[in-house]
């Protein structure tokens, strides 16, 4: 069965537009069985030796969800060109991680590398510690269909002043399995999912929206998931600072 993954690194990429680094690859690691707090150590002290440089991690607890408890790792912001690097302490690096890191750990799974887009994206440097994430699986060919209903939402927010916040992520060299997270940051904890929270489908939502594209676009939006994805899956996550590299 196909591992269900998703990121959550808004925290961590404040300074990546700047930078002009977008790339982020992510991993989930799930420890094995009474292993976490050893897992939770090594680690620490793993990233203490290695990823406090120009080479640093970032780490987000799943909190729901069938994956519920396992960690999100992630490196970056990088640029395409990143990839050519070789550092000098790559077999170092390695035979920590296998040494100490690797013995707590049960399963590795990557997700991939994911590009933020910073146009298809709303009043996404908000601070934050929790988010909501939903990944779409996207039919073959139906990805521009759905990135184009995201540019229409955010002129609508923009429009009506929303306290919304999100960030969408592309995934890159994904073949015929497209794939899109929009990470919905809460400011305020995830107290804000109470009273039915919905920013994209509030009633002022609609009503600009509809006079602006008009009542047959907004039908279209209502049922427009099901046509274009084979699938989509909501996550709540932490950012977990303790295990991450020192920030700037």
């Amino acid at each position: 069965m196909r591992k269900l993954l998703f990121i959550a690194i808004t925290f961590a990429c404040t300074t990546a537009f700047s930078q002009g680094k977008t790339l982020y690859d992510v991993e989930m690691v799930q420890t094995k069985m009474g292993q976490g707090n050893a897992y939770e150590k090594s680690w620490k002290n793993h990233v203490a030796k290695f990823h406090n440089g120009d080479n640093k991690r970032y780490v987000y607890e799943i909190l729901t969800g069938s994956n519920s408890g396992n960690f999100l790792v992630v490196s970056g912001p990088s640029s395409v060109a990143d990839m050519d690097i070789e550092r000098a302490n790559s077999a170092a690096h390695s035979a920590d991680y296998d040494m100490s890191v690797t013995p707590a750990v049960a399963n590795i799974t990557t997700a991939g590398t994911y590009r933020l887009a910073d146009t298809l994206s709303y009043n996404g440097n908000i601070a934050t510690d929790k988010f909501i994430e939903t990944v779409y699986h996207l039919k073959p060919g139906k990805q521009q269909d759905f990135l184009n209903e995201v540019k229409r939402a955010i002129a609508i927010n923009t429009k009506i002043k929303s306290a919304a916040s999100y960030n969408t992520y592309v995934k890159m060299w994904a073949g015929s399995s497209p794939e899109v997270v929009i990470v919905t940051n809460l400011k305020d904890g995830f107290k804000q999912l109470d009273n039915s929270f919905a920013p994209n489908m509030g009633k002022d939502f609609q009503t600009a929206y509809v006079q602006e594209y008009g009542q047959a676009m907004w039908d279209s939006r209502i049922k427009l998931l099901p046509d274009i994805a084979t699938s989509w899956e909501t996550y709540a996550s932490k950012f977990r600072k303790d295990l991450s590299s020192v920030m700037k």
